[in-house]
């Protein structure tokens, strides 16, 4: 029996509102340290309730660093607000360290490091054979579990377009967890491919008769968001709310130097906060108001209503055509 979309999806002591975005904190293709972006969204809890920070960087900050984000993530945990920690390996592969980031350097990280949720220690080049992935799928995720008894762990899977919805099947039929992440990457070469394979995950996962939820790590793009919500993921992260501003009229991502274009969208220029906090706090306003008109639109059954309201027609028009949308259909 198949298990409708819940609004709101328990992972341990955490809930999650349906679809979210967690803004990622990252050393990499970024303007600021982490710690400073850690500081920012700390700071901007009316505006973002809801981030995530990497193991990596965080096991490889200064010393001083270190004990202002150990205080940063303790003030925000003990407030409410959801950190969600990824397992480090992307910024392991880009700082070209990934023999030298294992998972028992994760383990000590989650334990020395307050978390929310936690994603599991990947492994991004997965045996091709479908049981040996799942297994070491489940034997990464019950190791990491073991480590962070306080914080619930969420596996990730790498695989295949066509091989993802099994996969992911399996996992979570063996594991029981609610929620399991997959690269956006791996999902296919375009927008509607992609699309096209969150669909069939979402359909796989619904035949458990218990709502899993889906997780597209690297998705940042509004449009993006809207068209993979429709399909069936559920949560997303990136770093595109640092790394550009956003077009409140059309969800256009723009170079970050382009603000100029858009300050009289959001009130932050006149706030005396500076270029960078400005820009990143108007981007966090958008990110807010978008994912919470989207999640109530989806839920009344609106979600390609919502497409149509704030998608440029053009756009639209090819959504609609390739992914068969229907206003009454989501």
């Amino acid at each position: 029996m198949s298990a409708p979309r819940p609004k709101r999806l328990s992972l341990g002591n955490v809930d999650l509102d349906l679809p979210i975005f967690f803004p990622s904190v990252s050393s990499i293709k970024t303007n600021l340290p982490p710690v400073e972006y850690i500081k920012l969204l700390a700071a901007l809890t009316a505006q973002n309730k809801q981030f995530l920070v990497s193991a990596y960087d965080l096991a490889h900050a200064e010393e001083a660093d270190q004990e202002m984000i150990l205080a940063l993530l303790h003030k925000a945990t003990d407030a409410g607000n959801i950190v969600l920690m990824d397992s480090g390996n992307y910024e392991s592969y880009w700082h070209n360290t990934q023999a030298a980031w294992q998972q028992d350097h994760f383990h000590r990280t989650l334990q020395q490091f307050p978390s929310s949720l936690a994603f599991c220690f990947d492994e991004q080049s997965p045996p091709d054979n479908h049981d040996a992935h799942v297994k070491l799928v489940i034997e990464r995720w019950g190791k990491d579990q073991a480590v962070a008894t306080s914080t619930t762990l969420i596996p990730i899977i790498h695989g295949a377009p066509d091989d993802l919805p099994s996969l992911c099947r399996e996992v979570a039929e063996i594991s029981g967890v609610a929620m399991l992440a997959v690269p956006e990457r791996r999902l296919g070469d375009g927008i509607f491919a992609r699309a096209q394979t969150v669909k069939a995950i979402r359909q796989s996962l619904n035949n458990l008769g218990r709502y899993v939820g889906l997780h597209l790590l690297g998705t940042g793009n509004p449009l993006s968001i809207a068209i993979y919500s429709l399909a069936g993921a559920d949560s997303y992260d990136g770093l595109e709310w640092c790394q550009t501003v956003v077009d409140y009229e059309t969800g256009f991502l723009f170079h970050s130097t382009q603000v100029d274009f858009f300050k009289a969208q959001s009130k932050w220029d006149e706030m005396g906060v500076g270029f960078q906090t400005s820009t990143l706090a108007h981007n966090l306003d958008f990110y807010t108001d978008w994912l919470a008109r989207l999640r109530s639109d989806i839920h009344h059954g609106n979600g390609v209503k919502f497409c149509r309201a704030n998608f440029q027609p053009r756009i639209f028009a090819h959504c609609t055509e390739a992914l068969g949308w229907k206003e009454s259909s989501v």
